[in-house]
């Protein structure tokens, strides 16, 4: 069985081997949570940064073992690994088996994720029942997380939602609505309405997101005719939601009429709940 050092030189070599012409460092970082993970990577050549490319097969199977052989009866597993290599031949891993986990969107050479998508609570259960810790180890960020009695979702989308059944963005916006369903129930059972869910999620998606991802969200419902898309927006895709609001209209009415949407499917969460 490959030992430890053996599987990180073979990952940096695959690493190594998926880099452009004329590059100097880049830095990859990778997530895993239960059954789904994310790479990206930030790349300084000569002509400036970059942001690929995207992990192979082969690289992306070498991280999943590389997780495997260092995950521990006691501790668990780590959640965010970086390998920052340089073109000299130097390499260096660094894992975080505490921080809570972040799907990572865009990173810098630093390894540091600055844009990023929230991950599930189901996908954290999934996780540590397949990589156990011990209650020392166990961060209090994730006990809160997976909270005592969670609720249980059955996947089934009501015909007026149906076309966002294949967006992974709104996949994703889902997941969001059903944390937040989570949030706000007790043992008493769920204690939040559509709309206040709705609220809760539009102002996280307002404040996590780039110009970019939110106006895909909104095309993606109006080509699902849920929503009116009124095109003319002049804000940067890279921007911060919550800054271009201030300076463009269009924005703002494409964002406030995600709120039909948002609350038609915590309305279906909600039923969906068990």
């Amino acid at each position: 069985m490959e030992d430890l050092h053996g599987l990180q030189n073979r990952l940096a070599i695959l690493t190594f081997d998926r880099m452009p012409s004329g590059w100097s460092r880049a830095t990859s970082v990778f997530v895993n949570v239960g059954v789904s993970s994310r790479l990206q990577r930030a790349v300084l050549t000569a002509s400036g940064m970059t942001f690929g490319p995207p992990a192979d097969l082969a690289e992306w199977q070498a991280w999943k073992d590389l997780r495997v052989l260092m995950s521990d009866a006691d501790h668990g597993a780590w959640f965010t690994g970086r390998l920052q290599v340089e073109s000299s031949g130097a390499y260096r891993f660094d894992f975080d088996w505490e921080t809570e986990p972040q799907w990572p969107v865009q990173v810098d050479l630093e390894g540091n994720i600055v844009q990023s998508e929230r991950v599930e609570t189901q996908q954290l259960r999934d996780d540590l029942q397949r990589y156990p810790r011990d209650a020392e180890t166990t961060p209090e960020w994730l006990i809160q997380r997976l909270a005592a009695n969670p609720l249980r979702f059955v996947d089934a989308w009501q015909p007026g939602l149906a076309p966002l059944a294949n967006s992974e963005n709104w996949v994703i916006v889902r997941d969001m609505i059903r944390d937040a369903i989570q949030a706000g129930s007790d043992d008493a059972g769920v204690a939040v309405e559509a709309t206040q869910v709705a609220e809760v999620v539009s102002s996280e998606l307002v404040g996590s997101t780039r110009v970019g991802q939110v106006v895909r969200l909104c095309r993606e419902a109006s080509e699902g005719g849920l929503i009116g898309f009124r095109p003319g927006s002049t804000a940067d895709a890279a921007e911060p939601t919550s800054a271009a609001l201030d300076d463009d209209e269009v924005l703002r009415v494409n964002v406030e009429a995600l709120m039909s949407p948002l609350v038609a499917l915590a309305g279906q969460e909600l039923l969906n709940a068990r």
